[in-house]
């Protein structure tokens, strides 16, 4: 087992949501049921530029690392992605700073993983295979008829970094891919499928459009200094000609206030880092700083504003992450980013661009969109039970609201982080046990639950049915996708480790020989090397003239997927 992710090559991609969409009613383990179909304007805004059908969407983060995240959250409902921060320490280098695991969702949400995984070559290409793979699904399927959907771009850490090659590169092949290599393999691997699809046509090509992104999030490191972040912002601005959004921290707020707000809502065993706030930016250097930033904008005919908030550097006092801190998110950030919301809205008259991705739920979302705060961002919900499905109650939430986007309204933010205070829906309602692993390596039960395969965000967790077995379907760990961020063990109601004990198909001889899972990979015509459940290995050609009775279980799963799933072998 490895965390090194391998991407999905674009022609798989198509094959994969064409084969899953039309032989089983599902793109990415989500069922076409959950797909959002509808055109409603009642929420549009053009944002910088764009049009925006709905301002919601996954947060820098694990959601909007890979292309399949980007798509899958798309079928659900999301149409605004953050997609996940990049910066000169990438790829492996960045793997290996990165603990294992490194997620826990179970109440609040805490990681201890930052920027991409990839590398930033790796990423560009993601992002420019995601934008194109929306375009065409979103004809295929019949969700849209005009690009809807926005991607920002977020990049950090400092001014050295970002105003680098690497980084340069990244943000120029993004604001115009055409002559980038992945943009026109992927313009030709459709060329040469066409004929797979029944609704997207030859000269839907011509209008899928290569201009990526002209919006960037500057992330900044914690203690940043003042002058550093303006230098960085004016760079994206004036050099990039970029519109520009800062993500800010929720240090700004003071750390009495912080600290009072937790502790008011049962958040006493969240332990914060005071010299944090103070070595953080300062709520008047922030006004000082967009004060600048917002002429500076006006100047070049860009748009400027703050992102709320980052996520919030505590000590690790839980232990089951490692290392001394890890950055918490979800319910107890949100009472904390909307009360920092409104420091920047009573500063500035209402009259400030801000952006907001702090434990967004269905409780909340209307609130915060009618007070002018858009677009919103959220992560921490799709970690939870029912994964990207949770986007449908959010939309549940909102389609039936007008809401014209403008000037914030400041009186309705006042009471929104008032109320939040207090509000009991942030309140702490405690962990819960992680429970004794007696999860199988098949048949969880009878009747199969798949929460693995939901709070998964790279979809390395799928359902295979196969009436061969006891349940309706097996659960097949796929170890490309799978970066062991651990969220699946976490909501296991078995208290199991799906990406260590469930069955796992390899690409590679090399990541199967490093790996103790029980599993499969393709190693000729016709041939494969399987490790069974009792860590025997050996090569295996498959008969499907034989019995089943004759076969041991491992060999079974594997003849189903290369007789009904064959297209995620490659």
């Amino acid at each position: 087992m490895t965390e090194l992710m391998r991407v999905i090559p674009f022609e798989n991609m198509i094959d994969i949501c064409l084969n899953d969409y039309y032989t089983k009613g599902k793109i990415m383990e989500i069922d076409e049921k959950y797909f959002f179909r509808g055109n409603n304007e009642n929420l549009s805004m053009n944002y910088n530029g764009e049009y925006l059908r709905f301002p919601i969407g996954p947060a820098a983060g694990p959601h909007t690392q890979l292309c399949q995240n980007i798509l899958t959250a798309y079928l659900t409902g999301s149409r605004f992605f953050e997609v996940k921060t990049v910066q000169v320490v990438d790829g492996r280098e960045m793997m290996k700073m990165i603990p294992r695991p490194c997620i826990d969702a179970k109440n609040a949400g805490y990681n201890v993983e930052w920027s991409t995984e990839l590398t930033v070559e790796e990423a560009k290409e993601e992002y420019i295979k995601a934008s194109i793979l929306l375009q065409v699904f979103a004809i295929e399927l019949g969700l849209s008829d005009v690009k809807d959907f926005v991607i920002n771009i977020s990049v950090g850490y400092d001014l050295k970094g970002i105003t680098s090659k690497k980084i340069s590169d990244f943000i120029d092949d993004l604001k115009d891919a055409s002559n980038t290599e992945i943009y026109k393999e992927c313009i030709e691997v459709l060329k040469k499928n066409i004929n797979k699809f029944k609704k997207f046509k030859l000269e839907d090509i011509e209008k899928i459009t290569p201009h990526i992104t002209n919006t960037v999030t500057l992330s900044t490191m914690h203690g940043a200094k003042p002058e550093e972040i303006f230098d960085i912002a004016s760079h994206l601005i004036v050099d990039k000609k970029m519109n520009t959004y800062v993500k800010c921290n929720p240090t700004l707020l003071g750390y009495d206030n912080v600290r009072k707000i937790l502790d008011e809502l049962g958040y006493n065993d969240i332990v914060l880092k005071r010299e944090g706030f103070d070595n953080d930016l300062q709520f008047d250097n922030a006004v000082e700083i967009f004060t600048k930033l917002k002429k500076l904008g006006k100047e070049n005919g860009l748009n400027v504003g703050v992102k709320l908030t980052n996520t919030l550097a505590v000590y690790n006092a839980k232990g089951y992450l490692t290392g001394e801190s890890m950055y918490m998110s979800g319910k107890p950030l949100y009472p904390i980013a909307i009360n920092v919301s409104k420091t920047f809205a009573e500063a500035f008259d209402g009259d400030i661009n801000i952006s907001f991705s702090a434990g967004i739920d269905r409780n909340n979302v209307i609130s915060v969109l009618k007070a002018g705060i858009a677009p919103v961002t959220f992560s921490t919900i799709l970690l939870k039970p029912r994964g990207y499905i949770n986007t449908n109650g959010i939309i549940d939430q909102l389609i039936n609201e007008d809401i014209e986007f403008g000037k914030l309204n400041v009186d309705a933010i006042k009471e929104l982080a008032e109320y939040a205070k207090t509000d009991s829906n942030y309140r702490n309602k405690g962990e819960g046990k992680l429970l004794e692993d007696t999860l199988p390596t098949f048949d969880c039960f009878k009747k199969n639950c798949g929460i693995c395969v939901d709070v998964c965000p790279n979809r390395a967790n799928i359902k295979v049915e196969d009436k061969h077995f006891e349940a309706p379907y097996q659960i097949l760990h796929i170890e490309d996708r799978c970066n062991e961020c651990g969220n699946c063990h976490l909501f296991c109601t078995r208290g199991g480790y799906p990406y260590f004990k469930k069955p796992t198909l390899y690409s590679t001889v090399e990541d199967f020989e490093s790996s103790k899972n029980p599993g499969f990979v393709k190693i000729g015509e016709n041939k494969y090397k399987i490790r069974d459940e009792k860590k025997n290995v050996y090569e295996y050609e498959p008969d499907f003239n034989k019995s089943d009775d004759e076969k041991e279980k491992i060999q079974v799963l594997l003849e189903t997927i290369i007789k009904d799933y064959s297209y995620i072998i490659y």
